[in-house]
């Protein structure tokens, strides 16, 4: 991706945090986005088809990567609550500064790097998936 592609991506990203509208986020051409959102356990959340080359996706306390604190296994269709841009994470020749809420198999909260999301490219949103309101984004559930 040349620089100038890279700026383009980000205005769009930009455009759509902005807006906090999944139809603005869909110009980023997301063939598989994640679901209608549902209520699961009192939350609401959506299903976003996910993957991992091991089978096993990481789940960081943060969206600024750091500690892991447990993994969802086997990867697949998962539920996320929201999404919200962080740290940038590469995985192989993918590449993404946007992250997912989700409770990992362990029951503890955290975020997994959109790397790990079928359909979209490098450094995109989700295409369906609600943006995080609030500053910083919305907090976890406790």
């Amino acid at each position: 991706m040349t620089i100038r592609q890279a700026a383009i991506a980000m205005s769009f990203a930009l455009a759509g945090l902005a807006a906090a509208a999944p139809a603005a986020q869909a110009a980023a051409g997301d063939a598989q986005p994640c679901g209608k959102q549902y209520q699961h356990n009192g939350l609401t959340v959506q299903n976003c088809p996910d993957w991992s080359p091991s089978g096993s996706i990481p789940v960081y306390a943060s969206p600024a990567k750091g500690r892991i604190v447990g993994s969802i296994n086997p990867a697949g269709d998962d539920w996320y609550l929201c999404q919200k841009p962080g740290g940038s994470y590469k995985l192989g020749g993918y590449r993404n500064y946007w992250w997912a809420s989700t409770m990992a198999d362990n029951n503890q909260w955290g975020y997994v790097s959109e790397v790990y999301f079928r359909g979209g490219g490098n450094n995109e949103p989700d295409a369906g998936l609600r943006t995080c309101r609030g500053p910083g984004g919305k907090p976890l559930p406790e």
